[in-house]
């Protein structure tokens, strides 16, 4: 497996979601493009590596950015964990099982954030929140999977298939 390549994606989504999509500023709106990586992982590589890169990748984004340690880390690792049910289930040119599963996985972390925050003592409008910033933010990161989960296709998937195909022999 090529292991700076998952390295790499990681570090540029991180960046992209980060620092890139804040100062696009569109309305608020933007993709998650590390739950994107994660999750296609997940598919591609098995539920090991992909509950590893989300909780590392979640914990640096919480101790940098979120005053509730732990919550990204959470959701980063189970939307791995999850998503490598579906390795050597089904194949992976099929671009539906990693979108699907990068939905769900996504208003699930949404909704969990949005009840931490109640928890924490702030009144937002729910349907207003959800027509405003996850719907939108959903579609964004749902197109955004594709285009991972394609890249990760063409290098991941089948540098992983020829380790496989040499091991078999």
């Amino acid at each position: 497996m090529r292991k700076w390549l998952v390295v790499l994606s990681l570090v540029i989504a991180f960046y992209l979601d980060t620092v890139f999509f804040n100062m696009l500023n569109l309305y608020g709106i933007r993709p998650d493009l590390t739950l994107a990586v994660i999750v296609s992982l997940g598919v591609l590589a098995g539920s090991g590596p992909a509950a590893a890169a989300g909780f590392i990748t979640g914990l640096i984004a919480d101790v940098l950015f979120n005053k509730i340690v732990g919550l990204t880390a959470l959701s980063y690792m189970l939307s791995g964990f999850i998503a490598g049910f579906f390795y050597r289930k089904f194949y992976a040119d099929n671009i539906i099982i990693p979108t699907v599963l990068l939905l769900i996985c996504f208003f699930v972390k949404e909704h969990v954030f949005l009840f931490a925050s109640l928890l924490a003592g702030a009144r937002p409008n729910y349907f207003m929140t959800l027509i405003t910033y996850i719907l939108p933010s959903l579609l964004l990161t749902g197109g955004t999977v594709i285009l991972v989960h394609l890249f990760f296709k063409k290098t991941l998937y089948r540098s992983l298939w020829r380790n496989e195909a040499i091991d078999v022999n």
